[in-house]
């Protein structure tokens, strides 16, 4: 049975640490998941994968911190995010429930946080084998900072296939939230599927393929099979959700294509000084990021084209300060997910004033995400390296 949990937090040196992993001294972090009392057992078995880790502020002293676990890997059913809640800025977290589906595998790719306390969790369920190509699409939402949700619901406009994450809330009060989804374009209608299939897939006189996989094939075999089967079928765009009435209604704008591969995927997007709005893109293969422009607000986006920084197809996580400032904390290496490092630009990212390594490794250091505290002035911000998910505090000038 699962165990209720109340994890304390532990300096870098007694958890955190590895034999090749080094941390910038200007930095603390720790280790927040599993802690000192290893992996709890769950229903669906011992939660070994951790995968994308989010943090909010949602009070004076109060952080919201969710990530996806459950099986061996991604995408199983068994995925399902963990909930945690800290009001004491991190030191202390306690279980505060979780998004789980019955019968399909889930993952929360974002926690929209139009103001205090309210956020809008966007929820991807998926089945084994289908991955992206066939999600379903839904919004939680909370208004008392995490501690009760309604939903998930469907998100209102018809939007049903889409991962979003990295939303903003421009100076002219509309949410831009950035999504991105699979098309499928190749001749294999139908994923895998385990025994002969009911029927034979066909259009008008053509018969269409299938991968059909002997009775009794395991679920690593099915997963890794429906993956070849996604990537050989389907193209990766993105674009974005807009909301001007508050997220009663959403358009989905753009329609991004392009990469070395014909994949662009898990965009990030930030408001540059002029009101712009600037787009940073996960390409897949070819060693960079990709970079769109808006100049009206997240209606219509400019051709994608690369750009000089270079990414190993992992996601970004995009800030922009009072002051002007954008940090843009990644994984600037063509090959490796390491180091975890901050670039900072003073002038909408023409070019990048600081760049200091936050983490250096030899495992893959994974999609930050989190908030600048302007106050206490850090970047506050959740990492994992799929087993476990830390907190980083950064020094806003940190050289």
């Amino acid at each position: 049975m699962f165990r209720p949990f109340l994890i304390l937090l532990v300096s870098f040196s007694c958890a955190a640490q590895t034999p090749t992993r080094s941390i910038h001294p200007a930095v603390t972090n720790v280790e927040i998941w599993p802690g000192p009392e290893g992996y709890p057992w769950a229903d669906t078995g011992i939660r070994l994968f951790t995968r994308e880790a989010l943090l909010r502020r949602v009070g004076p002293n109060e952080l919201l911190a969710t990530w996806t676990t459950g099986g061996f890997t991604e995408p199983t059913p068994g995925n399902f995010t963990m909930i945690s809640r800290s009001t004491d800025g991190g030191k202390t977290w306690t279980k505060a429930g979780r998004f789980a589906h019955p019968t399909r595998g889930l993952f929360t790719t974002e926690l929209f946080q139009p103001k205090p306390g309210e956020i809008h969790a966007f929820l991807q369920t998926y089945g084994m084998g289908v991955w992206m190509t066939q999600l379903h699409s839904y919004r939680a939402i909370s208004r008392d900072g995490g501690q009760t949700w309604t939903g998930p619901h469907s998100i209102p406009g018809g939007i049903q296939n889409v991962w979003a994450a990295g939303g903003i809330v421009h100076s002219s009060g509309r949410w831009i939230i950035p999504v991105s989804w699979a098309e499928l374009v190749g001749d294999e209608w139908a994923e895998p599927v385990i025994g002969r299939a009911p029927v034979q897939g066909q259009v008008g006189e053509r018969p269409l393929k299938q991968v059909e996989l002997p009775y009794g094939s395991d679920s690593e075999l099915h997963q890794k099979t429906g993956n070849a089967w996604a990537d050989r079928n389907h193209r990766y765009v993105c674009g974005v959700m807009v909301s001007d009435d508050g997220g009663q209604s959403f358009q989905l704008r753009g329609y991004l294509k392009g990469g070395a591969h014909d994949w662009l995927i898990e965009p990030r997007i930030v408001e540059l000084s002029d009101g712009r709005v600037a787009m940073l893109i996960r390409s897949q293969k070819d060693g960079w990021l990709w970079r769109s422009e808006s100049k009206d607000k997240g209606l219509s986006w400019s051709t994608p084209v690369q750009s000089d920084i270079p990414n190993p197809a992992s996601k970004v996580n995009l800030q922009r300060a009072r002051d002007g400032r954008i940090f843009l904390v990644h994984n600037p290496n063509s090959k490796a997910r390491n180091p975890l490092s901050l670039w900072i630009s003073n002038d909408d990212m023409k070019t990048w004033s600081v760049k200091v390594d936050l983490v250096q490794d030899k495992v893959s250091l994974n999609y930050p995400d989190g908030f600048l505290d302007e106050d206490k002035r850090e970047f506050v911000l959740t990492w994992e390296d799929a087993r476990k998910v830390y907190l980083m505090r950064v020094p806003m000038d940190i050289r």
